[in-house]
């Protein structure tokens, strides 16, 4: 005689008895697999990241900007190369023949003659005034910085441009004390400058590099730091590199001018 639990089991319909053998197996897959919690996006992260990255391609941009801005002049600048940009343009195309001096509507950009070397006596002329390249005399006028109170010779001031100096001058009938003070400042302690006085100049201020002069009546005009910071030692623009500006003529028309 068969036991109840053998009765059953040949009782029970097929169907039944494989449903609760995939529930089973359902059950024991659900034991031995482990459960995955989904794990939150570091958004923190990400975002600290990615302003990171904001802020280094702007400071990259702002580096481009600064190098290209410094490879241009100050605005209202008067330079006297014509079609070329600067010294270095003009001598380059002499050098390969394209054009002569000849061809140049201010050709003393390129005349770099110590005009005294055979004459003592000779005093260089000048087609501007203050004058801002050309022909000039065999020494400089020292310009480390230089603030001289009485007006200098041209032809050694133009010789200091040459070498890569800026020249400020300013017109005494215009520019007061305190204006003279405030325009040193400018001046003093920077090495390849200097500073003089230029009777009847007919404006307030006048700064000249070679080649190239920026004037203005307003002594607090920003050109006038932009022009001094753009062309003092400019590549392109210095007339002969790698020249001193120590040890050249320290005195003045005044010093010079007899006495008695």
């Amino acid at each position: 005689m068969a036991s109840k639990k053998q009765t059953a089991s040949k009782t029970a319909p097929k169907g039944a008895v494989k449903s609760a053998g995939k529930a089973q197996n359902a059950s024991a897959a659900r034991k031995g697999r482990a459960v995955q919690v989904k794990q939150p996006k570091p958004w923190g992260l990400i975002l600290t990241f990615s302003a990171v990255g904001v802020v280094a391609l702007g400071l990259i941009g702002a580096a481009v900007f600064v190098v290209w801005d410094r490879s241009q002049p100050p605005e209202g600048v008067t330079d006297f190369y014509g079609e070329y940009a600067n010294y270095s343009e003009v001598r380059n195309a002499l050098t390969d023949g394209e054009i002569t001096e000849d061809d140049l509507e201010h050709p003393w950009v390129m005349q770099q003659t110590h005009v005294d070397n055979e004459d003592p006596s000779a005093v260089p002329e000048y087609e501007i005034s203050p004058p801002a390249g050309g022909n000039h005399l065999g020494a400089w006028q020292t310009c480390t910085g230089s603030v001289y109170d009485a007006p200098i010779v041209d032809g050694n001031a133009v010789h200091s441009l040459e070498h890569g100096a800026v020249w400020l001058t300013y017109d005494p009938a215009l520019v007061d004390g305190n204006g003279i003070e405030q325009l040193s400042e400018k001046i003093q302690g920077r090495d390849y400058t200097l500073m003089s006085p230029y009777q009847d100049q007919g404006v307030a201020v006048s700064v000249q590099a070679w080649g190239v002069q920026y004037q203005t009546d307003d002594i607090d005009d920003p050109l006038v730091d932009e022009f001094l910071s753009f062309y003092i030692l400019n590549g392109n623009n210095t007339a002969e590199s790698n020249a001193t500006c120590s040890g050249g003529v320290a005195t003045t028309i005044a010093d010079a001018a007899p006495t008695g």
